[in-house]
């Protein structure tokens, strides 16, 4: 089958596997001066008649424009028209995929995903019954992959969650620019025991100022761990929660 069995691709792939759905007559091709009587196929004969080792290329063609056809038709939300163009087009399009993840590093569920969301893109164009053809679409399908993977090669890392305490420092008053600045406080907040709240150890850095007094006890690294017994303990009223940082440092308004 495909690298990935959860990947999108694989999905659609097994939908058609199943006898129901594969036996299924799908695809009608009128007839023509070859055929004096239309052609009714089931998912299943429609793919082995584009893919199989018989394929007839001009039959194929006539194939390719009954499914746009059907799937451009298609506006039913659970309909089969558009799904089956796009179980079709796999063919075409796994080469492809396999160029992308390994030339660019791209994830493949993703770079399928895309592909599958251009497909459907350019269904859903308010011109796509003029212009549309088995070709474009792959062509778009294709095109879009390449992209999407190369827009991932030009992300950066973003540093605003390191920089909290740094940036918010800038809002202080112009009589504080002038005063020694004060270290950062490195604060630990660890996973509870129970099934709420985070998923894994929070670490960040503040200003000494933003925590309170009593709440933090300093481990031998230096950091502030605001870990506690998850045993009963008494209620208290607070401003804030212990880990919590103040919505806004102390100062006047930038």
């Amino acid at each position: 089958m495909y690298a990935s069995s959860s990947s999108m691709f694989a999905s659609v792939s097994r939908h058609f596997d199943e006898p129901r759905v594969g036996d299924t007559v799908l695809v009608t091709v009128p007839a023509d001066t070859e055929r004096a009587e239309p052609v009714r196929l089931t998912a299943a004969e429609t793919h082995e008649a584009l893919y199989g080792p018989g394929s007839d290329p001009q039959f194929a063609t006539a194939i390719w424009k009954e499914v746009l056809r059907a799937a451009l038709s298609d506006l039913t939300p659970h309909g089969t028209g558009r799904l089956l163009l796009i179980w079709l087009a796999l063919p075409r399009l796994t080469g492809t995929v396999q160029r992308v993840c390994t030339r660019l590093r791209a994830d493949r569920s993703d770079v399928e995903a895309e592909m599958v969301l251009a497909l459907l893109e350019e269904l859903a164009a308010p011109d796509a019954a003029s212009r549309l053809s088995d070709s474009s679409l792959i062509h778009t399908a294709r095109t879009r992959a390449w992209q999407f993977a190369r827009d991932g090669l030009r992300e950066l890392p973003s540093t605003q969650v390191e920089r909290i305490a740094q940036d918010r420092a800038l809002a202080a008053s112009d009589e504080e620019t002038d005063a020694p600045a004060e270290e950062g406080v490195d604060v630990q907040v660890d996973r509870p025991d129970g099934p709420d709240g985070l998923r894994a150890p929070l670490r960040f850095r503040v200003r000494p100022e933003h925590l309170r007094e009593g709440v933090f006890a300093d481990n031998e690294g230096g950091a502030r761990d605001c870990s506690t017994p998850h045993g009963p303990r008494k209620k208290r009223r607070s401003r804030h929660r212990a880990g919590t940082r103040p919505g806004r440092p102390a100062g006047r308004r930038a």
